[in-house]
Parts: structure tokens; sequence; C-alpha cells
């Protein structure tokens, strides 16, 4: 009965405030914990919460190895997740147009996420050194593009190369948002070059004669942005588009401790000559012809047990895409995990047998390739549901959830939550709070406390 009296009274309550757009009231779980800590006040006992699981990076060999272990020993922060794609994005590159797998070539982009000061900077740069010490430069290409013509006018002279585009969220922006019809056209542009690297880039028509046609183009992009940068370059459209479905996305750590680095190391001479072995590997054989120019290829084969595996994981990535909705934001990347998957296995192989006359996929490539794909379509799920919204409400849900979520146990006054969210109108705050209680993403605690009681906000996710 008593119950029953308060929801009445309650609901007549809120009914009238909320139609003059005034505050009006939450029901609130008192709960009296025990386990007081010195200060008397509860502990909250929710239940076992689901512990993050944190995606793990495989452990590279050969020279992918090497150059990780390089970029990481010249850090101020060490950042192993931007290493480890640096150095993905130098093989890469390297072995542009000379290897191919199951009908796909060695080129990637590769997006590098992290807020400012968090060491992002430091494997780009070492990459251009590691190049520029190797005497391999001509293969830097640019560092932004500020037109469809940049992009494309001077791939028949550089058809392989590595384009180093730091602070990327203004060109992910331009490319996905577009603004004028060759900025738009860049994200198609980019997108058929990707495509393009096992078979002919037909470039654009001008005034003055045919640009940019270029035969089995290899454009690699290392580019890095701040998770700001890329919720205001990125939307679910632009995935859906299938551009941004074409990039590895790398997720650095926050918060890391820097350290001097009082000398910086080199290369050694034997890590130079494997850049170089790389860089001046020449097929033996013409396998392709394209526009009736015969093309030197080696085309890698896989070992028995390297296909058996590459079959397990083939369907169960196709299961993953098969039981996805087909409004599943996630459903332009999940489509491409397996090429990708092909690309990373291929460029490990290479990487291991660098010095083998017969480079050949084998198990260990195909364990390495799939569990960097697992780690990257982790961190995508995440980095959408961080940084990537369809509109201004889903982002602003989302910045109030994580200011609660990063609380922990301890939850968040509500006074404290109306202060750090100064930028929102009282009636939209308190819409997305109602909708995060009712969804159980949050919780209402009265804590108990030796003094004055205060009331919390707590983000739950419970094992049920």
């Amino acid at each position: 009965n008593a119950l029953m009296l308060y929801t009445n009274c309650l609901q007549s309550f809120n009914t009238k405030r909320f139609a003059s757009s005034q505050s009006y009231e939450v029901p609130v779980i008192p709960r009296i914990e025990g386990d007081k800590g010195e200060d008397g006040e509860g502990k909250l006992k929710g239940g076992k919460r689901l512990k993050k699981s944190n995606p793990v990076l495989p452990k590279p060999e050969g020279v992918l190895g090497a150059i990780m272990r390089y970029i990481l020993r010249n850090s101020y922060i060490e950042q192993p997740s931007f290493a480890f794609s640096a150095a993905l994005s130098l093989v890469a590159t390297l072995c542009g147009r000379k290897f191919e797998f199951e009908g796909v070539a060695p080129n990637l982009y590769i997006l590098n996420v992290a807020p400012s000061g968090s060491g992002k900077n430091a494997p780009q740069e070492k990459i251009k050194e590691a190049l520029i010490e190797s005497k391999l430069d001509y293969l830097l290409g640019a560092g932004d593009y500020v037109s469809d013509a940049s992009l494309m006018d001077t791939l028949p002279e550089s058809p392989v190369r590595l384009d180093i585009v730091d602070e990327a969220g203004g060109l992910l922006a331009t490319v996905n948002k577009g603004g004028s019809p060759y900025n738009t056209k860049m994200a198609d542009i980019l997108a058929e070059l990707y495509t393009s690297s096992t078979s002919i880039f037909l470039g654009r028509q001008t005034a003055v004669g045919h640009k940019g046609r270029s035969i089995r183009p290899n454009v690699n992009l290392l580019c890095s942005t701040t998770p700001r940068g890329l919720s205001e370059g990125v939307s679910t459209t632009s995935i859906e588009k299938g551009l941004m479905g074409r990039f590895l996305i790398f997720k650095g750590e926050y918060n890391k401790k820097a350290r001097r680095v009082e000398k910086a190391i080199s290369l050694t001479p034997k890590e130079i000559d494997h850049l170089n072995l790389l860089a001046g590997y020449s097929p033996n054989e013409k396998t392709d012809v394209i526009a009736g120019i015969p093309q030197n290829v080696t085309k890698l084969e896989a070992t028995e047990k390297a296909h058996k595996l590459l079959q397990q994981y083939f369907e169960e990535l196709d299961s993953l895409r098969i039981a996805s909705d087909a409004d599943n934001k996630l459903l332009p990347i999940i489509s491409r995990l397996y090429q990708q998957m092909l690309k990373i296995a291929m460029i490990h192989a290479i990487s291991r047998q660098i010095l083998i006359k017969d480079i050949v996929v084998d198990v260990e490539d195909v364990l390495f390739a799939n569990q960097t794909v697992r780690y990257y379509y982790q961190v995508i799920q995440e980095v959408i549901g961080e940084s990537i919204f369809d509109n201004q409400y889903e982002s602003n849900r989302n910045k109030l959830l994580s200011l609660i979520s990063a609380t922990g146990e301890e939850g968040l006054p509500k006074k404290t939550l109306s202060q750090k969210s100064r930028h929102l109108k009282k009636r939209e705050r308190d819409e997305i709070i109602e909708d995060l209680l009712e969804s159980g993403e949050i919780e209402l605690i009265a804590l108990k406390r030796k003094t004055t009681n205060r009331t919390v906000y707590v983000y739950r996710s419970l094992e049920e």
C-alpha cells in the first residue's frame, strides 16, 4: 500500500512538472551496505561486473618484429599497437606489386586512434626515418590530399608508395562528408585504389588527356587521429559506403607514462639489408597479362595445414556475416575481415621468410593474421561505440554514459553529473538519464553515510 501511494503521488507530481519543462524526480533504490570503510561510507555490492576483455596483438617475426622493436626503442611513449601497425604499413609497402595471395595484394589502409600527446607521432616518424636511412625514401608519398587530382596524378610515376597522414581527422571529414564534388570523389578514388591493386586503375579524363592511369597500384595509408577527430570525420554512413570498412583501426592506450629517450637508436646494418632485399625483390615469373602488359608477380601458395585453417576461419567469418542484421553498422567491416586476414598472413609470411627463395604461407602466418583481425574487430566495435554515431543524441548519450562508467563502483553524484554536462540543456540531459535508467545501463542508488546520505548514478554491466 505504501509503495502504491508513493508511486501514484510521484507520477502525478512528475506529470505536472514535466509538462512545465521543469525537473522531475526518479524513484531511487535505497541500499544500506555493509563492509563500511573508515569513513563509514557503504560500498556497492551490485554483483560481479563484466570485465572488458583486452584484445591482444600477436608477436610478429622477421622484418615485422625488427621494425616494431626499432619503433618502440625510440618512442617517448610506448604504444605497441601503433608500432605494430606502422611495421605492417612499411612491410606492405616494400611488398607492393611483387606478391599476391589468393587474389589479394598486400596494400593496407591503417588508422591509429589516440588522444593528443599519447605517442601517435613516433611510429610515423620512425617509419620515415627507416625508409630514408635505407635509401628507400622514393617510397614515401603524400602527407595530405588537397584534391582528387593530387591523389591520382602521380600514380603512373609512383604506383607503390606509403602516404603518412598525421592528424587525419580533417582529411577524413573532407573525404567522407564531402562539401564539393572534388572532395566527394576522393572517398570513391581511395576505395577504388584499394581494390585495384591486382588489376588496373583507370584514372581520370582531363582536357589535356588521360591522367592517373596505373596498373596494379599499391598505395598504402598510415593515418592517425584523435577520438574527437574520428567522431567528427567519420559517420556510420561513411562506413556503409565502404571506405572506412577498408581501414584497419588500431587504438592506443591512454595516459601512458612517458620516458626519456637519451639517444636515438638506428637500424642495424642487417635490418637495413633486409629492407633493401625486400624492396629489391624481383619476381622471376610473368604470371599475368594486364592491358597487354606482362606482369611479374609471385603468387604465394599455402601449406595443406594452412589451407585447412584458412577454410575454418573463412567459415567462421562468413557465419558472422550471415548472422548479422542487414542494418548492422559493422556489416561492411565484417564482409572484408577475411580479405584483411589474407593480406596480413601474406605480409607475415614474407617478413618471416625474406631470405628463403620459395616463400609459403604456413600455419603460424594464418594464426598471426587471425589474431590480428580478431584484435581489429574488437577495437572497431569499441571505436564505433565510443566515437561514431548516427546523430547528436547518440553522441550526447554516449558522453553521459562514459562519465558515469568512468567512476566505477563509487558512482557519480547527480550534482557532479550536472556540472560535467553543462553543455546539455537540463531537459535533454534528463531524457538521456531516463533512457539509460530504463535500459538498465545505469542505476540510481541511495548510499547511507555517517553524516549525510548521497544519491549516485552507477554504471551497470553485470553477469546475470
